[in-house]
């Protein structure tokens, strides 16, 4: 059976990694045989703003999915090339690009799987996955998605100035922050520290430049009576 996504990353000498994502009600699949590492538990490093207790989440919901579904084995550098091809039902995504922005475009996918409080804002993002997609690319489709949340939710007036959701990223940028701690001297190969990276800095941007950022596209959206 076809997983949900699937990211395959191929060296250009052939090397070969496929990690597939499954899942169950909106939740990533993970057997009861699996045993999680102990950088995987709450109380390892935990982010200074989780409040999540170890007494109902032995495990940090993030940690455990990159557990399971990260290789233990050496990833490679950071900035060696591969070549990317992402699987969804729906369709087939293929680029070049580096280690480390590969592995950034799956942890921001895992991090809107996960079930920690911080992230669940990004589900619907996840459910509408779009692989190694750029700075302008994330801005539109988190302010889009936001505003189509607050509709659903019953909003009678959306928050035009976005505040909630510039709080939402200031409380991500702290995560990534804090999560690379996680797994600083874990692995063999500095491309998930650096992937993280990646979205820390992603996250810092769009805390700090989000109304300005969305000014910059205004010209897009004029008035249809101008056309």
């Amino acid at each position: 059976m076809q997983p949900d996504y699937a990211y395959t990353l191929t060296t250009p000498e052939g090397g070969q990694q496929r990690i597939a994502i499954e899942l169950v009600d909106d939740t990533i699949a993970i057997p009861d045989s699996f045993t999680p590492p102990a950088w995987a538990e709450l109380t390892y490093h935990q982010c200074s703003h989780c409040p999540l207790e170890k007494e109902t989440h032995r495990y940090c919901p993030i940690a455990l999915n990159l557990a399971f579904l990260l290789p233990e084995s050496a990833l490679g550098d950071s900035f060696q090339p591969v070549s990317v091809q992402v699987e969804t039902p729906q369709r087939q995504y293929n680029q070049t690009s580096t280690l480390q922005r590969a592995l950034s475009s799956l942890f921001g996918l895992i991090c809107g799987l996960s079930d920690c409080p911080h992230t669940r804002f990004l589900r619907p993002m996840a459910r509408f996955h779009l692989p190694l997609s750029n700075q302008t690319e994330t801005l539109v489709r988190t302010a889009s998605l936001y505003l189509l949340q607050q509709y659903m939710n019953g909003h009678q007036e959306n928050d035009k100035s976005l505040a909630d959701l510039n709080a939402r990223y200031a409380a991500l940028n702290e995560l990534n922050r804090c999560f690379t701690k996680r797994l600083r001297g874990k692995r063999q190969s500095d491309a998930p520290i650096n992937a993280l990276i990646l979205l820390h800095v992603t996250a810092r941007e769009m805390h700090w430049n989000l109304e300005e950022e969305l000014a910059s596209l205004a010209p897009l959206f004029g008035d249809d009576s101008d056309a």
